[in-house]
């Protein structure tokens, strides 16, 4: 009971309290000599003062109290302050100070995962979308927009450190002219992580099939990709665009390919991988955050044997960056793609 009755002074608005507010608390199970050995202990540990002018019930008990903020919110700062020390620098926790027990409880898990991000990457060097930004710190694109993310990282400091910006950039991409042109109902496109990959394949875009090449820039791609159709003047609603990813394989490129598929149904340039995987890895990387969902569906593209391939890659902490592959192994897989 002695729970229950602290966890209304620590929501309690006003900084006086009546006793039959605190009876509402009872269960039905609870003898009111118990209820009133639980106030008396409530006052004896300075949780709760009488005010003396209000007097006493039949009972004995002070018919209202004037509630101890600072001795109520004792073992919640305590909580807060030891967690201080732990997380990362740049998270101010003090506006906790004055939450309540409740708010600082939902917001903890999401803290816990902020920090883990933190730890793992650091403060962004470079600018993104809100979207991505929420992606990379708890793997929900809407959590700061829509599910109340950017007033927790406001409150903890951190939200102007984030390096979020307001609009997206434009896309970035190399158009084939001869694509563009044609009267064609579906345009193909691809998108490439990095800008030396994009540098070694933009020579050869003339000679496929494909309508553009993009450069990702990472998870830049994000914010930017719903603006190819407008950027292209492809704006007729019967003309269809398929549009491939070609990433590093690592944790990191596969949770932005999972997330361009899980917005824009991206599809995945799986030549290029079958390509690296046969080549010999490199070791690195081991801070990257594994993200389950996205690597079961990355690996439901290849077959029984790539797929043991890339899993033992993982075991190994193995990566393959874009580069692996020469500019004349990606002009030759490119011509040959579809």
């Amino acid at each position: 009971m002695k729970e229950r009755l602290v966890l209304v002074l620590e929501t309690a608005k006003k900084s006086t309290i009546t006793l039959s507010e605190l009876e509402k608390v009872a269960e039905t199970y609870d003898t009111y000599d118990d209820f009133a050995l639980t106030v008396q202990v409530l006052i004896n540990e300075g949780f709760i003062s009488a005010v003396k002018s209000h007097g006493n019930n039949w009972k004995g008990l002070p018919n209202s109290f004037r509630i101890q903020k600072g001795k109520v919110k004792e073992a919640l700062i305590k909580e807060i302050q030891e967690m201080q020390f732990k997380v990362h620098p740049d998270i101010n926790l003090r506006p906790y100070f004055s939450s309540t027990k409740k708010k600082w409880l939902e917001d903890r898990a999401w803290i816990l995962l902020i920090d883990k991000y933190l730890r793992n990457k650091g403060l962004p060097s470079t600018y993104t979308n809100t979207s991505e930004r929420s992606y990379q710190l708890v793997g929900n694109e809407k959590w700061i927009d829509e599910q109340g993310g950017k007033t927790i990282l406001e409150k903890i400091n951190l939200f102007n450190k984030l390096k979020i910006m307001n609009t997206p950039d434009p896309l970035m991409f190399a158009v084939n002219p001869n694509q563009l042109l044609s009267n064609q109902r579906v345009h193909r496109h691809l998108i490439v992580e990095n800008k030396a990959t994009y540098s070694g394949l933009v020579d050869t875009l003339s000679h496929t099939n494909f309508t553009t090449l993009i450069y990702g820039s990472g998870w830049k791609i994000s914010s930017s990709l719903d603006q190819l159709s407008k950027q292209l003047g492809l704006t007729d609603r019967e003309i269809r665009n398929e549009i491939y990813y070609f990433g590093d394989l690592d944790y990191e490129g596969i949770s932005i390919f999972y997330h361009l598929f899980e917005k824009y149904s991206v599809r995945l340039a799986t030549c290029f991988y079958k390509a690296l995987i046969t080549k010999s890895f490199y070791k690195g990387k081991e801070n990257q955050t594994r993200n389950e969902m996205a690597l079961h569906h990355f690996f439901h593209y290849f077959g029984k044997e790539d797929q043991e391939i890339i899993a033992a890659l993982f075991k190994e902490n193995g990566y393959y960056p874009q580069e692996a592959l020469s500019k004349e192994e990606l002009h030759t897989i490119w011509r040959n793609m579809l």
